[in-house]
């Protein structure tokens, strides 16, 4: 990735994709620093690259079906907040859509050290 704006849109991107995606999912979980930590929107905290990759798992096997839009806007040299809308469709046939903001921190090789989701 060339600029923190670019992984993140490469995040976004492959969230769409790595619920259905082997290869998409293996470069999600790389786009994180080893040590990263995620907190999800229903509260849950993933810290390490295993957990993240626990967490991912378990959040496509809920979620089968996603569609994301989002504008990014940089709050200093290393954070950002990603406001996004999202519209999916669950492992129970249940359509859903939702907003919300991500705030994200990022390491000098632009990899994600901290990702925290907020559901508006």
């Amino acid at each position: 990735m060339n600029t923190p704006t670019d992984t993140l849109n490469r995040y976004f991107s492959l969230s769409n994709t790595a619920g259905q995606n082997e290869q998409d999912f293996t470069e999600l979980i790389e786009l994180f620093a080893p040590d990263a930590t995620l907190t999800s929107g229903r509260g849950e905290t993933a810290k390490g690259i295993d957990k993240i990759h626990d967490f991912f798992h378990t959040f496509f096997a809920r979620n089968t079906e996603l569609h994301h839009v989002w504008n990014t806007r940089r709050i200093d040299s290393t954070q950002y907040a990603v406001d996004w809308a999202v519209a999916g469709r669950s492992a129970a046939g249940k359509v859903f859509a939702i907003t919300g903001t991500d705030t994200t921190t990022l390491d000098g090789d632009k990899r994600i050290t901290s990702l925290q989701v907020q559901v508006h």
